[in-house]
């Protein structure tokens, strides 16, 4: 008897030994990544002096003990560290969340959605297995080879037993799929209600049935009580930063505003905590390059060529015009060719480039957020700010005969902006998406506010040539481009108006006679602009002619 309360005596005091040595973790802080995060967490302990053991609960799967780290301290000091991944159901994990009341409700709108897919499988199946028969059915025909024996009665009974089973078959088939169509419908309100309930008694955030203990040996000098400060990096994480562009008319400002995206699938929830989003990427802080001795050696010139075409290739592919940046989702390849020429053209770069190329910024929030594990994607506004704007209208008629309204920010840099996607709106209403890119090295920023169809261009071109008669072994051509511009809104409007006149590389072709009018010519690239102050109703007319000169065998195109 003795004996039996001794063993029962010890077996309680290693439970209750194992119950006072399982701690839950506290969670202070989130750091999140683009596409991981830092998580900040502590823990209170009552140490003894010498060896002492601790399971730390409530943690994220998606972490390993390279990503884990404690601080230390002098008094104490961590001699190992191990994992084990936990697993619960949903019903532990329901009852250790919520009270009876709200547990009892929980679980039996649990239990229906259960009970909904399982009919919804169950359905499934069964459409599955009348089809085989349908098939099987369809085929039975040319399986059987008819027998000369065979009667016309015969063959019209199988025909019609055939048909017979083959309505009922979609008939069955139609009403499982109508049945399956219902139950889905039921499953989706049933879900929804059930994440509702959950977030609403569980600080915004759905359950986790997945963790990870923290097994911890610490070795202390004294007894005391001490708070363990860890951290460790989750991947399955994305943040995805994104801007509202709001440009204002009336008021010549432009607001930015930065938001991200944010959707985590670490099995932990980020609840009613402190969390700060960075544009760095986690885990890892650079460090300068080292240079080495640099010999050089004689290249040979084919390994030289192929080098260059290499480089030529890799710039070429990298380059993104101002058309790829700034063609909104509604516009087509001459729209976009028309559209700004000048806004920025910059290297498409990598994650890792960018880093290299933008300051990192954070930005925390100045009230405790909540980020559930495995919920939807969560928008969070960060940051606005606003800065002057100026419009003007820009038209290139040889691309498309349409006239674009065009947002100008001078002092864009000031801002402080990140590489980001943007939805662009002017005086509240949706124009498109763009792009923007910190990398530019242009003064002011630009975005297209897309078509301004009370702003009419037409470009009208006539050719003449003069008779120089059959044995002539050249041609001559005059190129006469004549553009009317009509701004029918009530007030003034600036524009800015490109075209061209061709270049010759080619000694046998001669451009002569070029009469740009007011037009200012840049002679290398041939392109000419007009900057034009149009009155409310104001018509213009813009003409710019020129001759070329070429050998009667040429095929030349003039347009």
């Amino acid at each position: 008897m003795k004996k039996t309360l001794l063993a029962v005596a010890l077996l309680c005091g290693v439970v209750a030994l194992q119950a006072q040595n399982t701690v839950k973790s506290r969670l202070e802080k989130v750091t999140v990544y683009p596409s991981s995060a830092l998580v900040e967490k502590s823990v209170k302990v009552n140490l003894v002096k010498g060896e002492n053991k601790f399971i730390i609960t409530d943690n994220a799967t998606s972490f390993t003990k390279d990503n884990l780290h404690f601080s230390q301290q002098e008094d104490f000091f961590i001699t190992s560290v191990n994992l084990k991944n936990v697993t619960q159901s949903f019903e532990q994990a329901a009852k250790d969340a919520f009270t009876p009341a709200v547990y009892n409700q929980v679980i039996s709108l649990n239990n229906k959605v259960q009970q909904t897919k399982s009919k919804i499988n169950d359905n499934t199946l069964l459409i599955t297995t009348y089809n085989q028969q349908l098939s099987a059915l369809q085929n039975l025909k040319a399986i059987r080879n008819t027998q000369a024996i065979d009667t016309v009665k015969t063959l019209q009974d199988q025909f019609g037993f055939q048909r017979e089973e083959g309505v009922k078959l979609n008939n069955l088939i139609a009403k499982a799929r109508k049945e399956n169509e219902e139950l889905r419908f039921t499953l989706s309100q049933d879900e929804d209600e059930l994440e509702n309930l959950i977030k609403q008694h569980n600080g915004n955030c759905l359950l986790s049935t997945h963790s990870q203990n923290i097994i911890l040996n610490v070795y202390s000098n004294r007894n005391m009580q001490a708070v363990l400060n860890y951290d460790y990096l989750v991947s399955s994480v994305v943040s995805n930063y994104a801007y509202d562009v709001n440009l204002d008319e009336t008021m010549h400002t432009a607001v930015f505003s930065l938001k991200t995206n944010v959707q985590q699938g670490t099995n932990e929830n980020w609840k009613d905590c402190d969390i700060v989003f960075s544009t760095n990427e986690g885990g890892w802080a650079g460090e300068d390059a080292e240079l080495y001795t640099w010999y050089l050696n004689n290249t040979p010139q084919y390994q030289t060529a192929n080098t260059r075409k290499y480089k030529n290739r890799v710039a070429s592919n990298n380059i993104v015009t101002e058309k790829a940046m700034l063609m909104s989702a509604d516009m087509d390849a001459a729209e976009a060719g028309s559209a700004l020429e000048e806004v920025y053209t910059a290297p498409v770069l990598s994650l890792a480039a960018s880093n290299d190329l933008t300051l990192s910024r954070e930005y925390t929030l100045n009230t405790k957020q909540s980020v559930s594990t495995g919920d939807k994607p969560q928008t969070i506004p960060l940051y606005f700010d606003t800065t002057k704007v100026y419009f003007k209208h820009f038209s290139t008629p040889k691309a498309a005969e349409k006239v674009y309204y065009t947002a100008l920010l001078p002092d864009w840099e000031e801002l402080g902006l990140q590489n980001a996607a943007c939805d662009i709106f002017l005086n509240g209403k949706y124009i498109a998406k763009s792009y923007i890119n910190t990398n530019s090295t242009k003064d002011t920023m630009k975005f297209s506010a897309g078509e301004d169809r009370n702003v009419k261009i037409a470009r009208k071109v006539r050719k003449t040539s003069p008779d120089k008669g059959f044995l002539s072994s050249s041609v001559e051509e005059t190129v006469t481009v004549v553009l009317n511009v009509k701004n029918m809104k009530n007030q003034s409007v600036d524009l800015e108006i490109k075209d061209q006149i061709p270049v010759s590389q080619n000694a046998d072709i001669k451009i002569t006679g070029v009469d740009k009018g007011e037009g200012n010519l840049n002679s290398n690239t041939g392109i000419l602009k007009w900057n034009v102050s149009l009155a409310p109703k104001e018509i213009k007319e813009i003409k710019f002619s020129y001759t070329v000169k070429y050998p009667k065998d040429f095929n030349v195109i003039l347009n």
